[in-house]
């Protein structure tokens, strides 16, 4: 990691230490602060040297379609036109079946998602909620963009046939255009590529929905890679 890189992530988290105990002491002030740790979010860092790699794309997507049993947490950053956001987050994905948890800066909990092929549960607030379609569900629950049902894919870098792809000289996805009668829309860019029990797999994420003007990002504190 490169010394800019080193300074400006230290940088962000002792900003965001600070804003935790603000927060706390004077909530007044969270609109403001939320806003500028969100700033510091997406902008990030400077990107670190890529490391010397040369896989068979083929047989990469194999690997990481072959990875259905998994557990990551980060961060989400979402910004719209009149929103700006952020939270970590805590994902668990077993073949069909995920639950999405999601809370503040200061821990508290923003919701719970548990969900499979056949619907999905929403808890927020104290509310339950409930449909078959869970992208649609937390749009409609907290305002945020987030492709629940294709995000379990692409947050590997694993695309489809039909999707058009740019691959890195390393060999792993680094933009990914879907094809799907409901994801048109949406462009993925991928980088900070790190190793995960022989797999490689993306840290950081971004995903852009040109039909909306709206930004997902997210970066990946840990992977975790079940049998």
């Amino acid at each position: 990691m490169s010394l800019v890189c080193s300074y400006c992530l230290n940088l962000f988290f002792h900003l965001t230490s600070i804003i935790e105990t603000v927060l706390v002491s004077r909530p007044c002030v969270k609109q403001t602060l939320s806003a500028l740790t969100l700033i510091f979010f997406l902008v990030g860092c400077a990107t670190s040297p890529q490391p010397i790699v040369n896989l068979n794309s083929t047989a990469h997507q194999l690997s990481i379609k072959q990875q259905d049993h998994w557990l990551i947490s980060g961060r989400f950053g979402f910004k719209s036109p009149g929103k700006k956001q952020s939270a970590h987050f805590r994902w668990q994905q077993t073949q069909q079946q995920y639950q999405l948890n999601m809370t503040s800066i200061i821990g508290t909990s923003l919701l719970n998602m548990k969900g499979d092929e056949k619907g999905v549960t929403l808890i927020a607030d104290d509310e339950t909620y409930q449909d078959s379609d869970p992208s649609d569900l937390i749009w409609r629950v907290t305002g945020w963009q987030i492709p629940v049902e294709k995000l379990r894919f692409w947050i590997k870098g694993q695309h489809h046939k039909s999707d058009k792809v740019i691959t890195s000289e390393q060999g792993w996805v680094s933009q990914l255009q879907p094809i799907c009668s409901n994801c048109k829309s949406w462009l993925i860019n991928y980088d900070d590529y790190k190793l995960v029990d022989d797999i490689w797999l993306p840290h950081k994420v971004l995903l852009n929905n040109r039909l909306n003007n709206t930004q997902l990002l997210i970066r990946v504190n840990k992977w975790d890679l079940y049998d």
